[in-house]
């Protein structure tokens, strides 16, 4: 009888990262956002990739034709003797923390390509927030902006001038009802069912407003609740000015406490480059916290 049938098994699905790739490279950011890869690495028990990624210029055989020997060759040298120390420090740091599931990746051809190709087969890439002080800025910008725009995974960036000592314990959360802020808010499940403290900063800039009234963010808490996250839902309204929303997050943040702010990130990709909207470049350039972004 169905009545005296055993109750069907269902297995408790934990979620988590399972493969966490970091972009490495020769920056002063590069071991501030391994240590954090290596951390969330650790903490979900997740294979570590240190990815080497650079802009230097390849030197096609046409190329080298044209130079003398002996400069061809250390530049190979030197190129060969900076991937190398690169993943020494991969190793070593990883080997420090105890974390053992770990792979190095130094692909060759158009890095740009490369990092999209390796970032869309992984649950989370950890990359730095680009410097202008630095020679390699472009380079950095335009990873950024290919990793969130054309990839489908999140991204977590890290400040250059470093990261708090904890991050995901009190998170802000971006929220304005649209499909880039409910991808991020999906994507970083995992961390905010760990977190201490998660605040729902409910934005309604424009005709997004529907997606943020009363019963809108009543809706948001549920499902939340659902996952085990009792989040405190905010509701605030700044206008339409997407720069301001990038500061106000910000301060926001820095209100709270928090370590770490979660958001959609806009843009779109048009030909031979990536465009980003004002509120993510706005936040990128003047970010004081990591922020976990997906488009």
């Amino acid at each position: 009888m169905i009545g005296d049938a055993p109750a069907p098994r269902v297995a408790k699905i934990m979620m988590a990262y399972r493969s966490i790739l970091v972009h490495i490279d020769q920056s002063a950011g590069s071991r501030s956002r391994l240590g954090i890869a290596i951390s969330l690495a650790r903490d979900f028990a997740a294979q570590l990739v240190g990815v080497y990624l650079d802009d230097a210029p390849e030197i096609t055989p046409s190329i080298a034709a044209l130079l003398p020997d002996d400069i061809v060759a250390q530049y190979l040298r030197n190129a060969a003797d900076a991937q190398r120390a690169a993943e020494d420090a991969f190793r070593q740091a990883a080997a420090a923390a105890a974390v053992t599931d770990i792979e190095w990746r130094a692909p060759a051809g158009p890095a740009i390509e490369a990092a999209v190709g390796h970032v869309r087969c992984a649950d989370l890439i950890v990359i730095g927030q680009p410097d202008a002080a630095e020679a390699g800025w472009s380079f950095a910008a335009q990873l950024v902006a290919a990793v969130l725009l054309e990839t489908g995974r999140p991204m977590l960036v890290v400040p250059y001038v470093g990261a708090p000592a904890t991050v995901g314990t009190n998170v802000l959360v971006a929220w304005d009802g649209g499909r880039e802020a409910s991808r991020a808010l999906a994507d970083a499940l995992p961390i905010l069912v760990r977190a201490r403290q998660v605040t729902v900063a409910c934005l309604d800039p424009g005709a997004s407003a529907r997606g943020v009234d009363a019963a809108a963010r009543d809706r948001l808490a549920a499902y939340l609740q659902r996952h085990g996250i009792t989040a405190r839902v905010e509701h605030d309204n700044l206008g339409e000015d997407d720069v301001a929303v990038g500061d106000w997050l910000l301060s926001r943040v820095a209100d709270l406490g928090g370590d770490l702010i979660v958001m959609g990130g806009y843009g779109q990709p048009r030909w031979r480059e990536q465009v980003l909207g004002g509120a993510t470049r706005a936040l990128l350039s003047a970010m004081t916290v990591p922020v976990l972004m997906a488009h």
